[in-house]
Protein backbone atom coordinates (compact mmCIF):
# COMPACT_ATOMS: atom_id res chain seq x y z
CA UNK A 1 0.00 0.00 0.00
CA UNK A 2 0.93 3.55 -0.83
CA UNK A 3 0.61 6.50 1.55
CA UNK A 4 -2.16 7.72 -0.59
CA UNK A 5 -4.06 3.99 -0.12
CA UNK A 6 -3.72 4.35 3.91
CA UNK A 7 -5.05 7.84 4.02
CA UNK A 8 -8.19 6.87 2.01
CA UNK A 9 -8.35 3.91 4.53
CA UNK A 10 -8.56 6.61 7.42
CA UNK A 11 -10.52 8.98 5.96
CA UNK A 12 -13.35 6.13 6.18
CA UNK A 13 -12.69 7.06 9.74
CA UNK A 14 -12.09 10.40 9.89
CA UNK A 15 -13.14 11.75 6.74
CA UNK A 16 -11.36 15.43 7.51
CA UNK A 17 -7.68 13.88 6.66
CA UNK A 18 -8.92 13.37 2.80
CA UNK A 19 -6.56 16.65 2.16
CA UNK A 20 -3.66 14.94 3.87
CA UNK A 21 -3.18 12.76 0.32
CA UNK A 22 -1.69 16.28 -1.40
CA UNK A 23 1.17 16.81 1.49
CA UNK A 24 4.45 15.60 -0.51
CA UNK A 25 6.51 16.53 2.87
CA UNK A 26 6.14 16.12 6.53
CA UNK A 27 6.15 19.98 7.11
CA UNK A 28 2.73 19.96 4.80
CA UNK A 29 1.14 17.12 6.66
CA UNK A 30 1.93 18.93 10.28
CA UNK A 31 0.68 22.09 8.77
CA UNK A 32 -2.76 20.42 7.49
CA UNK A 33 -3.27 18.13 10.75
CA UNK A 34 -2.87 22.10 12.70
CA UNK A 35 -5.38 23.38 10.06
CA UNK A 36 -7.75 20.65 10.63
CA UNK A 37 -7.94 20.60 14.70
CA UNK A 38 -5.18 17.94 15.34
CA UNK A 39 -2.94 18.96 18.45
CA UNK A 40 0.58 18.90 16.89
CA UNK A 41 1.89 20.10 19.83
CA UNK A 42 0.54 17.21 21.82
CA UNK A 43 2.18 14.59 19.51
CA UNK A 44 4.06 12.08 20.42
CA UNK A 45 7.80 10.71 18.91
CA UNK A 46 8.53 7.45 18.98
CA UNK A 47 11.63 6.41 17.51
CA UNK A 48 11.79 3.03 15.59
CA UNK A 49 15.45 2.74 13.95
CA UNK A 50 17.81 5.67 13.06
CA UNK A 51 16.22 6.14 10.12
CA UNK A 52 12.37 5.57 11.04
CA UNK A 53 9.96 7.59 13.60
CA UNK A 54 6.26 7.30 14.55
CA UNK A 55 4.56 10.35 15.03
CA UNK A 56 1.75 9.67 17.37
CA UNK A 57 -1.05 12.38 17.37
CA UNK A 58 -3.78 12.36 19.99
CA UNK A 59 -7.28 13.15 18.00
CA UNK A 60 -9.13 15.25 20.37
CA UNK A 61 -12.48 14.31 22.12
CA UNK A 62 -11.31 10.54 21.38
CA UNK A 63 -9.87 7.41 22.31
CA UNK A 64 -8.28 6.95 18.85
CA UNK A 65 -4.99 8.43 17.24
CA UNK A 66 -3.01 9.12 14.10
CA UNK A 67 0.04 7.82 13.76
CA UNK A 68 2.29 8.87 10.75
CA UNK A 69 5.70 6.84 10.00
CA UNK A 70 8.38 9.03 8.61
CA UNK A 71 11.82 7.68 7.49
Amino acid sequence: MNFKEYVSLACQQLPALEGLQNCQNLDQALRFLESIGIAVLNMDLLSQDEFTLDLVFPISQSTRTLIIAAS
